[in-house]
């Protein structure tokens, strides 16, 4: 390898061991996405790095390799120590885990990925597989990144179980894919400040959070919520970007505020205020509107000077640069959809399904030729793989896929 590919390995296996355990920052997860992006060989490593038994076989590999100086002069290029080459340690890491084997394992399979890990253990795996299974794109899970106030990040996943963080006077406990904020201990008269959380999904991730006043918000994929720790003053303030669902606990003293922006930095967001309600909010900065969709109760959405009060069943639609609302009478078990685990689409354009599809199952997907014609009824899991739901689009004869990896084209079947 060259300098520049050994360099270039070394912040890539620096990434996944942070990725791994949960210190990756929202700037590192963007950079580790575009690398996975770049070629196959890419997410293939990725994933097997992900896989436990997998960073155990090659270790264990690694024991009987002959891989000298070069290894260690690899180390001392990423600041780590080399680990102690005996079997047991590496037993010990398939138990316990430990933060030097993870990052072992992770730079000298990404050092080595053309080279011994690729043609030995990987290679032996995936021949023992079918192509299709090796090959398939399995739909999003429970997964986002929590950033604490101090800038510190814990990975999220729906394994994690228990209190993982205290701040102050709060717990924040992780349920099996949900993040519960317990502020039954907070003192009244508490004087520590006030820390501002955020939790992100990627695409392909889905979360549940409980804020501290018990409000319950689901986090589509490609989203976040920003919300204080504690809820003090005369409102409660939350800023979301994508897409989340609301159940807001009842507060007549307390009215609830969410700030909505199509995308993080940018100007000129929506603001929906309730006192206690059930509604979806979709402002993906890739849709054509910022849209609230209301089930229970009745909420305010203001933009600039432009606003308007609606009612369950109604949804106020509004253009990123526009500032007139449009109300709507969308169809309800569309739009929750999503966060019932299916996808409905009742006459829905072509080109929404592909952002859905996109988000959801974390691809890249390009189209050739007009789609804007082209709608689509019906509805699947969200737990089904991809190739399932392509095979449903692509049955109706208007439109054709070609995959290539992570990589689809859709174009109109003329």
């Amino acid at each position: 390898m060259t300098e520049k590919e050994v360099q270039q390995s070394i912040l890539i296996a620096g990434l996944i061991r942070k990725y791994r355990d949960g210190s990756i920052s929202e700037e590192e997860i963007l950079l580790l996405d575009k690398w996975k992006r770049s070629r196959e060989e890419n997410r293939a490593l990725f994933e097997k790095l992900m896989d436990d038994e997998m960073l155990g076989e090659a270790l264990l590999e690694m024991e009987e390799a002959d891989t000298g100086l070069h290894v260690q002069h690899i180390f001392e290029k990423a600041g780590l120590d080399l680990p102690v080459t005996q079997p047991p340690a590496v037993r010990r890491f398939l138990s316990k885990r430990t933060a030097q084997w993870l990052a072992a394992a992770a730079l000298i399979a990404a050092i080595a990925g053309t080279a011994w890990f690729f043609a030995g253990t990987a290679a032996r795996h995936l021949e023992n597989k079918p192509i299709a299974a090796a090959d398939a794109i399995l739909p999003g899970s429970d997964k986002a990144v929590l950033t604490l106030s101090d800038g510190s990040q814990i990975a999220l996943d729906s394994t994690l179980q228990d209190v993982i963080e205290e701040q102050g006077n709060v717990n924040i406990v992780s349920k099996g894919g949900r993040l519960v904020y317990d502020a039954s201990q907070l003192l009244k008269e508490d004087s520590r400040p006030v820390s501002i959380n955020t939790i992100t999904t990627p695409r392909g991730g889905q979360f549940q959070v409980v804020l501290p006043d018990g409000s319950a918000v689901w986090l589509n994929a490609a989203s976040s919520i920003s919300f204080p720790t504690t809820f003090t003053g005369s409102e409660r303030k939350v800023t979301i970007t994508g897409e989340a669902y609301f159940e807001v606990a009842r507060d007549q003293s307390k009215p609830f505020r969410v700030f909505v922006i199509p995308h993080v930095g940018a100007a000129g967001g929506m603001e929906v205020t309730v006192l206690g309600t059930h509604f979806n909010i979709n402002a993906y900065p890739d849709e054509d509107a910022m849209r609230t969709t209301l089930v229970e109760g009745s909420v305010m959405v203001r933009k600039a000077d432009a606003q308007m009060k609606i009612m369950p069943g109604e949804q106020a639609s509004i253009a990123v640069n526009s500032v007139v609302f449009e109300k709507k009478h969308p169809d309800m078990e569309e739009v929750l959809a999503w966060k019932n685990g299916r996808f409905k689409f009742n006459n829905t354009d072509a080109v929404s399904i592909i952002h859905q599809i996109a988000r959801w199952y974390d691809v890249e997907i390009k189209t050739e030729g007009d789609l804007s014609a082209i709608r689509f009824s019906g509805g699947i899991s969200r737990k089904d793989n991809i190739e399932k739901l392509l095979e449903i689009l692509e049955s109706e004869g208007r439109v054709k896929f070609e995959r290539q990896g992570r990589h689809i084209i859709v174009q109109p079947n003329h």
